[in-house]
């Protein structure tokens, strides 16, 4: 570093603002990808949290998927996309940041898979300490088929896969797709989620939020909630009665990452938001990520890519 770098950081750290250069490797606080616990998470005080104070705004990314690019030999794309994204967030500083699943490439039994965790809380905890991270849990990161096993070794990692937490009077639930994508391996899992996601949308104090939004990897559906199944969406015997129960509790918006593009759906009042990869594209919607405007009525969102994310963001 030369003089005029060293007096900056002297003054940054005297503002008491973090800063980190894209090249330097940043100290892995294992905590902040532990804030996911006992089911909710930890960085939002859940009482002052449930009251309405002002409008905000969130940034969502997906599928980081390190080691996509190259089937798992190298890292180096996906590094340099993470860092462009956590310049834009610690520019913005947003309310919170989500991470919408597949987090690495490499599955927890596969060799590369400590490798790529490694990394990526490397690069994403060069986020400025203020900005909360809730990471949610994609197929690549406990597998197509979870088991108990899997889901714990993303729990050593990452903290619990499905959970809700409160922010700035808007209620939001995180679950994990995985489950409902093929449950064959873990049953007992799905229904454990299920009973606890009831109970969660039939709290008095949830039925006075704001809103309601849900996050997790796999889109319910991309444009038709009736749509047939594939790949990319849940199977229609699951997604029916789901559907059925967020709609019942009013929840506003459904965010989902896998896609690796961008689509748009509704189920009555109910958006089904699908964003693009902040890793590796898979369409012509290149790598970004997604600013998410939440006022008191409504919301307004729209996805950017990395080239072309706004200098400010405009809260009215």
């Amino acid at each position: 570093m030369n003089q005029s770098t060293n007096v900056l950081l002297v003054i940054l750290c005297l503002l008491g603002t973090p800063f980190l250069s894209a090249d330097e490797p940043a100290e892995i606080d294992s905590n902040r990808f532990q804030q996911a616990s006992e089911r909710t998470f930890k960085a939002f005080d859940p009482q002052t949290e449930q009251t309405w104070d002002k409008p905000f705004f969130f940034m969502q990314l997906a599928d980081p998927q390190y080691g996509m690019f190259t089937g798992n030999e190298g890292l180096d794309q996906e590094k340099a996309l993470i860092g462009q994204a956590v310049e834009h967030i610690n520019r913005l500083q947003p309310k919170f940041v989500i991470v919408c699943g597949d987090l690495t490439n490499a599955t927890p039994d596969q060799a590369r898979y400590e490798a790529q965790v490694s990394q990526y809380q490397q690069d994403f905890s060069k986020i400025a300490p203020a900005i909360p991270l809730v990471c949610v849990c994609g197929n690549h990161d406990i597998g197509n088929r979870p088991t108990a096993e899997s889901i714990a070794r993303y729990n050593q990692h990452f903290g619990d896969d499905y959970f809700s937490f409160w922010v700035g009077g808007v209620f939001n639930v995180v679950l994990n797709s995985s489950l409902l994508k093929d449950p064959s391996g873990a049953p007992e899992r799905l229904q454990q989620q299920q009973s606890w996601l009831e109970q969660q949308l039939q709290h008095p104090r949830v039925k006075e939020a704001k809103h309601i939004f849900v996050f997790l990897h796999h889109p319910l559906f991309l444009e038709q909630e009736d749509e047939p199944d594939q790949y990319f969406n849940i199977p229609l015997v699951r997604r029916t009665p789901l559907l059925a129960q967020l709609k019942a509790a009013n929840v506003r918006a459904i965010f989902a990452g896998h896609y690796h593009r961008n689509a748009h759906g509704r189920a009555g009042e109910m958006e089904m938001i699908t964003t693009g990869p902040v890793g590796r594209p898979l369409g012509k919607d290149p790598s970004g990520l997604r600013i998410v405007r939440v006022q008191e009525t409504q919301i307004q969102h729209a996805y950017h890519s990395l080239e072309t994310v706004p200098d400010t963001i405009a809260i009215p």
